[in-house]
């Protein structure tokens, strides 16, 4: 133990720079989440942190950058003195103990997460619940150590008496399917997802839109009180979104589409090497993530990556079209396989809305968390087909970013030949119809599925222009659909 933690926290200045600087020596751009963290380093600072929040979860699949970002908290001033936060400079002053850990190295040399932190605290002279001064613990890949839960739960109750420590974890999706009812109630969580696409102009051409722009478009799109008031609202802001498209590169949203969910291939120029990356990431994924939540038999693991092409090359697909392609003669060990890519955060089951559609089997809408990992499980060789199942993704990434929990909505679709791609329902019964597209123009996809819902307003993002049908019906471009 002596030994690691000897060299552990030598190598530690040396290990986090090789995250935080770029190739020329520029410190990396920080993503969105980062700069919520930011304000719960200054509320801890000022003792102002809630019970629940001393230890902060942070979930999300493979190369979404939840290292990167544990790296620059813990050189935090290094940012803070480029962003000139002088208010944030203050908070680190008061922060006397601050560790970065990796799990996975822990694990990797026998030492559980209790034996370290054992250790730490005899070495630094602490002890968790009487401590005098601010301690900010940053612990990536948590989920390596099998009684995580359980240290989180006994480090909290440890230190209930005070509000002199800040944990900061980091794990994998599933992470949350492990939080017991009794440790949900002493954290909180904050999933990292893929690069939105204005993440990604952030991050990539230093060009974000208006914060104000995206602000307004989600009232606009989700809140306006009838479609009418959409309609005039959405023209209202046409000219700001027309200013800002007009100043981006032409390659932007395919390069996007197609590679740009993952911040390490921001600096890359080669296509076809962030294509092979992303399929790393992809069988890191399997490898490492869905192999440990649900035990298979070999014959059911080895068919994971046709389930994926099978999937992602394809608009819409049956359970039965599974089972006869993959030859597995139990529909259970589809469900079985389908459900633990969804635990993994690869896949997003989307249910067919309402019932009344026969005795068959409803199969559901699967799609991928982002784009990008379509792009990699087909080899970015996408057919007429399903080029546009780039911007159902898109969608999909969204939703579980922050329409599922700022508007407190379902998402279904219609599972009717024709229907719309998919269903908003929201708390007080009002149903979004949503179709998207490249340059789509047709509503007759949204008459269809009206005349089921029947409550509700439905919009098609990818018209070239601004148009209401019949009072119920809004096209809009696909600009406003990528600005959300």
């Amino acid at each position: 133990m002596i030994d690691f933690y000897r060299t552990w926290t030598e190598r530690l200045p040396s290990l986090s720079d090789g995250y935080i600087y770029d190739e020329n020596g520029n410190l990396q751009s920080t993503r969105f989440t980062f700069q919520h963290l930011k304000k719960s380093l200054k509320n801890f600072a000022r003792g102002e942190l809630n019970e629940n929040e001393k230890i902060l979860l942070l979930p999300g699949i493979r190369g979404v950058g939840k290292t990167t970002l544990l790296m620059q908290l813990y050189n935090v001033e290094k940012i803070a003195r480029i962003e000139n936060d002088t208010e944030l400079m203050k908070a680190i002053s008061l922060i006397d103990e601050r560790l970065y850990i990796d799990v996975a190295k822990l694990s990797l040399e026998g030492i559980s997460l209790n034996e370290f932190f054992k250790f730490y605290e005899y070495i630094r002279g602490l002890h968790f619940e009487k401590l005098k001064r601010k301690c900010l613990l940053l612990i990536d890949e948590i989920h390596y150590d099998s009684k995580w839960g359980l240290f989180l739960k006994t480090l909290f109750d440890r230190t209930a008496g005070h509000k002199n420590i800040l944990i900061i974890a980091t794990g994998s999706s599933a992470l949350q399917l492990r939080i017991n009812p009794d440790l949900a109630r002493r954290t909180s969580t904050i999933e990292m997802y893929p690069l939105s696409f204005t993440e990604y102009m952030m991050l990539k051409h230093s060009n974000p839109p208006s914060k104000n722009i995206g602000n307004e478009l989600f009232t606009i799109v989700f809140k306006s009180r009838n479609p009418r008031e959409l309609y005039s609202n959405a023209l209202e802001l046409s000219t700001s979104v027309q200013r800002y498209f007009s100043t981006i590169p032409s390659n932007a949203l395919p390069d996007y589409l197609e590679v740009g969910g993952f911040p390490f291939t921001l600096s890359m120029t080669n296509k076809i090497k962030s294509i092979e990356l992303i399929k790393n990431v992809i069988d890191s994924m399997i490898i490492k993530d869905v192999v440990t939540l649900k035990k298979f038999n070999t014959q059911s693991l080895n068919k994971i990556n046709q389930l994926l092409y099978l999937i992602a090359n394809s608009d819409k697909i049956s359970y039965e079209k599974l089972q006869q392609s993959l030859r597995i003669p139990e529909f259970r060990t589809i469900d079985s396989l389908i459900e633990v890519l969804e635990q993994a955060g690869i896949l997003l089951r989307i249910n067919s809305y309402g019932k009344g559609y026969g005795s068959t089997r409803k199969t559901p809408k699967f799609l991928f968390i982002s784009p990008s990992l379509r792009t990699g499980i087909i080899d970015n060789r996408y057919t007429t087909a399903i080029e546009g199942k780039k911007l159902e993704d898109y969608f999909v990434l969204l939703y579980r970013n922050n329409l599922k929990s700022e508007l407190s909505a379902k998402l279904s679709y219609d599972i009717a030949r024709g229907g719309a791609d998919f269903i908003l329902s929201m708390r007080d019964t009002l149903n979004i119809m949503i179709e998207v597209g490249f340059n789509k123009e047709s509503v007759d996809q949204l008459k269809t599925t009206d005349k089921k819902i029947k409550s509700g307003y439905g919009i098609v993002f990818g018209s070239k222009s601004i148009e209401i049908i019949d009072d119920t019906y809004v096209k809009l471009p696909l600009e406003y659909f990528l600005l959300l």
